[in-house]
């Protein structure tokens, strides 16, 4: 069979394109289940970071002690955010990406 460009293109080009795609879309399923589930395990043990730190916000702690522990909340925050914009990155990439409407003020949104 002559192709667009004039190449010809035999059964056994087209097997292994076939093996070539098929090889792809197995890699490109492994990626989406190792990001998965290295953001969950990423989740996990900050979540729990994060709530020994407000454990420790809601007890008498002197003022040194206290701004340690609010720059570690803000901290596991921060990089629980970027977690979960990295996921969401790749569910874009994947087409998995689920966008719900969600109520919000624009003064809010701006003054982060």
């Amino acid at each position: 069979w002559l192709g667009r460009n004039g190449y010809l293109l035999t059964f056994q080009n087209i097997t292994l394109l076939e093996e070539a795609y098929i090889q792809a879309k197995q890699l490109d399923d492994l990626k989406s289940r190792w990001i998965r589930t290295v953001s969950h395990e990423l989740r996990t043990p900050l979540n729990g970071v994060m709530g020994v730190f407000q454990l420790l916000e809601h007890n008498e702690i002197g003022k040194a002690y206290r701004k340690l522990v609010e720059t570690g909340i803000g901290a596991s925050q921060t990089l629980l955010l970027y977690i979960s914009d990295l996921l969401d990155y790749f569910q874009l990439q994947a087409g998995t990406f689920n966008v719900s409407p969600k109520e919000f003020t624009l003064d809010d949104v701006i003054s982060r």
